[in-house]
């Protein structure tokens, strides 16, 4: 099929890809109906593309990646309207120092930080010691804990800081986003869950989409932007993983707001922690970990199957709002805490949040026809590090569909590329193993802050 004979579109999903395919293909197709489907309206409550905070960078091991970043900062910082929710506090990234795959991400990402910044080096500072990383966030004064001190050897003690990179406001800046696609006239918002989509009597072609609340809509192309909530509606066939990660807000008094304005996001690759900046009174922490999974059985969604597959399934502060992450998540954030920022070492959380991810298995997205369907586009496969390129992800989506995305993004975002032996390559480097099952290890907010 070929845009130009397309009378409407059904995009489901209203995050990351799903609104930038919408802001692109309403400019370049006035005539053209998009209807936007989601369960909520944006900025949609516990979906991925919706935080307090998200990173910013252009620091890619992949050439290509880096190209894009540097690409959508430059149009972040030129919007009217976006630039006011972004904030360039840099970004360090930090490692053990030790001789294996995290120094190799760490050396790769120094390289492609440098030359991002070639006009201005001045702007990528080098952190030689475990002193050097910790006065990064501190300042000049206070004590660096020892080995002693904490009762294990050191795990921040070399990065660099690369200053041009920041973190955005990711529900403002998605309520813009929002905002700005329903300006278009073309363009129409339903906020009901998908219950499945239907296809025509004894084939695999695309003809409907079916809600929960019981509207039906026919569309010529469906655009599958759900991230992980996706596999209920299409089979993926394992090529994404859809699991979690935690996430935790600490209150800061005004002093130490002020004592740590000046850091940066810092990221340690071999413990998964990053740190933010303090921002509206809190500190956000992550870990990515292996992950959290919730495996459910449904209906196998391939148009002409009748048997049931597992999937794993976001379960949210939506689905279930007393969810507390898990005993394990919260150990490890400490036991980092407590060698970087120590006074926040045994302070207890403000709120916790398991974050859901469509990671393919090497980190690169999946943007593509579906093999078993057709007029069935695929845009997801986030993989943790998606959100920094809305301003320009959309038009190369647009550019598949007409046949003009350039071959190595063609091949890189295919299916094809998720078969087989793949491994992370980097892009969003997170820790090596296998996800827990969320009904095993989830807390309640009765028992939460394991204050150790």
């Amino acid at each position: 099929m070929t845009l130009e004979l397309t009378d409407k579109v059904v995009v489901i999903g209203a995050g990351i890809f799903g609104i930038s395919t919408t802001l692109a293909l309403a400019k370049r197709y006035p005539e053209l109906k998009i209807q936007v489907v989601d369960r909520f309206e944006p900025p949609v409550p516990d979906g991925s593309s919706v935080d307090t905070t998200r990173c910013i960078r252009v620091d890619y091991t992949n050439e290509i990646y880096s190209e894009l970043a540097s690409e959508s900062l430059a149009k972040i910082k030129k919007d009217p309207v976006i630039s006011q929710f972004f904030h360039e506090t840099g970004m360090s990234y930090t490692y053990d120092g030790k001789h294996d795959r995290w120094e190799d991400f760490y050396l790769a990402g120094k390289e492609s930080a440098e030359k991002a910044n070639q006009a201005h080096p001045e702007k990528v500072v080098s952190l030689d010691s475990t002193e050097e990383v910790f006065k990064s966030i501190h300042g000049k004064e206070g004590a660096v804990p020892s080995a002693i001190d904490i009762g294990r050897k050191t795990w921040w003690n070399k990065g660099y800081r690369n200053f041009s990179n920041g973190f955005i406001d990711a529900e403002l800046a998605m309520k813009a986003y929002y905002e700005r696609a329903n300006s278009y006239p073309n363009v129409t918002f339903t906020f009901s869950e998908v219950e499945k989509l239907n296809y025509y009597p004894t084939t695999n072609k695309f003809k409907s989409v079916s809600l929960k609340n019981g509207e039906e809509i026919a569309a010529d192309l469906a655009i599958i932007a759900a991230g992980a909530w996706s596999g209920k509606l299409v089979n993926l066939q394992n090529i994404c993983k859809m699991s979690a990660v935690e996430v935790g807000w600490l209150k800061l008094t005004p002093e130490e707001q002020e004592n740590w304005k000046d850091m940066s996001i810092t990221t340690n690759l071999s413990t998964g922690i990053n740190l933010f900046p303090p921002y509206n009174g809190e500190m956000k922490v992550l870990r990515r970990s292996p992950g959290y999974k919730n495996t459910v059985t449904v209906a196998n969604p391939d148009p002409k199957a009748n048997d049931s597959i597992e999937i794993s399934y976001p379960r949210t502060k939506v689905t279930n709002p007393s969810d507390w992450i898990p005993k394990d998540a919260e150990i490890a954030i400490r036991e980092n805490l407590k060698e970087i920022l120590p006074s926040l070492y045994q302070r207890p959380f403000d709120r916790t949040r398991l974050c859901w991810l469509t990671q393919t298995p090497s980190a690169n997205f999946l943007i593509d026809h579906h093999p078993h369907s057709e007029n069935i586009l695929l845009a997801t496969g986030g993989s943790a590090h998606a959100w920094k390129f809305v301003p320009v992800i959309g038009d190369k989506i647009v550019d598949f569909l007409e046949g003009t995305l350039e071959q190595r993004l063609v091949e890189l975002w295919s299916w094809r590329e998720k078969l087989g032996d793949k491994a992370d390559n980097g892009s969003a480097p997170r820790m090596v193993g296998e996800p827990q099952e969320i009904s095993q290890v989830i807390r309640t907010s009765g028992n939460e802050n394991l204050c150790i």
